[in-house]
């Protein structure tokens, strides 16, 4: 929903038996612009971690946007890892990196592109940083929080449609698409519901969801500027 990049943590498990990372929540967090890419408010990132505390979960990583491009690790993105990895090491812990694409110019699928990525010792040719490597992931089969996602959902209307980056969603995400923003969105979600074994009730929660968009998410019309650079973006 935004054309900025936005930023967060990860809440969830690390089973050093079976060697998994278990993602299970994500805390959005307020962003701090360094004239190159978003960081995390520090102010914002305790209240983040303590919220992920209280649901019983770990901080066990960090997830941003590339918006319009592909989801790979910049050097500032590697070292901000490397980073994070060090200080969470400490105590054993686990702690990857998510890199999400919803509207990749380069992807023509409506579904968002993600890279999870954990940085290695191995330095690079040039020496110049260490190399990143990207691991798969698969789906986790528990039924989400339906009323956690949709409160969730509610907060992120409310903080992103009267922003400046705000997308909007009733425009063609795509030139060569029929799918709105919103559809699209839906979409993207449908495929990530779409193991959950109550497909009736995560078809019912794609609809409150939609209507939820519907009544509380509209284009900027007073900004006509920025909705067109917004949807030029898009349509890319």
């Amino acid at each position: 929903v935004s054309m900025a990049e936005v930023i967060g943590l990860l809440g969830g498990r690390y089973s050093e038996v079976d060697k998994v990372v278990e993602v299970c929540a994500a805390e959005p967090c307020n962003s701090l612009s360094t004239g190159l890419q978003c960081e995390m408010d520090p102010v914002s990132q305790t209240q983040a971690s303590e919220t992920l505390a209280v649901r019983g979960y770990s901080v066990i990583g960090w997830y941003h946007s590339h918006p319009a491009f592909d989801p790979n690790p910049s050097l500032r993105d590697i070292d901000t890892q490397a980073k994070y990895q060090s200080y969470f090491s400490r105590g054993g812990a686990k702690f990857i990196g998510m890199i999400v694409s919803p509207y990749n110019r380069n992807n023509p699928l409506p579904y968002s592109q993600i890279t999870c990525l954990v940085i290695s010792e191995e330095i690079s040719a040039d020496g110049s940083y260490r190399l990143p490597y990207k691991f798969e992931v698969q789906q986790m089969l528990e039924e989400p929080q339906w009323g956690l996602v949709f409160e969730k959902t509610r907060w992120i209307i409310e903080k992103y449609r009267l922003s400046h980056s705000s997308v909007p969603m009733d425009k063609i995400f795509r030139r060569d698409s029929d799918l709105t923003c919103l559809q699209k969105l839906l979409e993207c979600m449908r495929k990530t519901l779409s193991k959950v074994t109550n497909c009736f009730m995560a078809e019912e929660f794609l609809t409150e969801i939609e209507n939820l968009f519907l009544s509380n998410y509209k284009s900027n019309q007073e900004n006509g500027v920025t909705e067109e650079n917004c949807t030029k973006e898009l349509l890319m």
